[in-house]
């Protein structure tokens, strides 16, 4: 199983957060066994500060994690890659404050081991769960309602019927990972929209799973309206691409 770790400028987080999941990771391959064995790949996407050295020391000479370090690019870009370079049969990819719970992971693996060719987390779901630390309930409220919108307005533009495109834990086999990762055509967080295209253009199996997420910051490295008219100019060049057959 591959762990992806889309990072930027995380140095903070990312040594105890690394840590973390070794250990989960360990112990869900043993008790019950979901997985023979695990790979972790953090990519640096580009970071100005210490991200990529410190999480290339935090488990010392352990192989199992691999770091890749990028230009600044966007998440998309570092996701594509991550899972590009993962070994895994199954693709997962989460948040490197591991914001959503552990648990999480074991469930994207579990759907994918049950057949699943994708499955996306979606914070809307009846049975997801989220919960705000007190420094951030301002923050994730606002964030909360955009959301909403935003995934609206995709929904209407691209007629894609899933209501959370841009949930930050996502799996992927590694057949389907193949198939969509090389027709990304953006580099930014709308890279995630047209992982969704893909998949409905292919008609792969797509799951979608609870979540538990806590708001642990007011710190984001999406600013959706300084960035703007990019944001823009990506949205259409997605919908050009799906008119053309180009997901395909």
């Amino acid at each position: 199983m591959g762990l992806v770790l889309p990072a930027y400028n995380e140095s903070r987080a990312i040594e105890g957060s690394l840590r973390r999941l070794a250990r989960f990771l360990d112990e869900a391959a043993a008790d019950p066994p979901l997985w023979d064995s695990w790979e972790i790949v953090v990519v640096d996407d580009g970071s100005e500060d210490r991200t990529a050295e410190i999480a290339g020391r935090a488990l010392g000479e352990d192989a199992r994690v691999r770091v890749l370090s990028l230009a600044h690019a966007g998440k998309g870009a570092a996701v594509k890659a991550g899972c590009e370079a993962s070994q895994g049969d199954w693709i997962v990819v989460t948040d490197v404050d591991l914001s959503y719970a552990l648990d999480n992971v074991r469930d994207a693996a579990a759907a994918l081991k049950a057949g699943a060719q994708m499955v996306t987390g979606d914070r809307r779901h009846p049975g997801s769960r989220v919960e705000k630390a007190l420094a951030a309930r301002g923050h994730a409220t606002r964030r909360q309602s955009l959301s909403r919108l935003f995934n609206m307005l995709v929904r209407l533009f691209y007629g894609i019927p899933w209501r959370d495109t841009q949930c930050g834990l996502k799996g992927f086999t590694r057949e389907a990972a193949a198939l969509i990762m090389p027709r990304l055509i953006t580099r930014g967080f709308l890279a995630d929209i047209e992982m969704f295209l893909v998949a409905a253009a292919h008609r792969l199996r797509v799951e979608t799973i609870p979540v538990q997420l806590t708001w642990l910051s007011s710190d984001s490295t999406v600013h959706v309206v300084n960035q703007a008219p990019a944001v823009l100019a990506d949205a259409l060049r997605i919908k050009r691409a799906q008119m053309r057959g180009l997901y395909r």
